[in-house]
């Protein structure tokens, strides 16, 4: 008897979990650029995340081209198909802005207008993670 093995995930079909995962980390990323810096802060955080992510090497690669061309927050905005999501991706940019400068806080309030997020939503997100 053979046993019968699972077919290998392919590259161009990332699971929801990892595109996900993908998605978060673009937005930390983005984030983080909006003022045209990433600092040592932010950088450290979105290593982590990136490792957290189990991101394969393409994905990986994917991802970092970001600091060369981060999403607008319209296009992250649209990747977000669900209230949760919504809320996971605004807490993950905002994380990734780390210290917000003011050029960070007109994306971030352009990206929560584009989420649909509310400022009481908006508020309890960055209330939470220590604002």
């Amino acid at each position: 008897l053979n046993p019968t093995r699972s077919p290998e995930p392919t590259p161009d079909a990332p699971a929801a979990e990892d595109a996900e995962a993908l998605l978060l980390v673009r937005a930390m990323i983005a984030a983080a650029k909006a003022d045209g810096a990433v600092d040592q802060a932010e950088r450290r955080g979105i290593a982590a995340q990136l490792d957290a992510a189990g991101l394969t090497a393409e994905e990986r690669d994917f991802v970092l081209a970001d600091f060369d061309r981060p999403m607008s927050a319209e296009a992250l905005a649209r990747e977000a198909t669900d209230p949760m999501l919504r809320a996971r991706l605004y807490a993950a940019a905002f994380a990734g802005a780390g210290e917000v400068t003011p050029a960070e806080r007109a994306w971030l309030d352009t990206l929560a207008r584009a989420l649909r997020l509310d400022r009481a939503a908006v508020t309890a997100i960055e209330g939470r993670l220590g604002a």
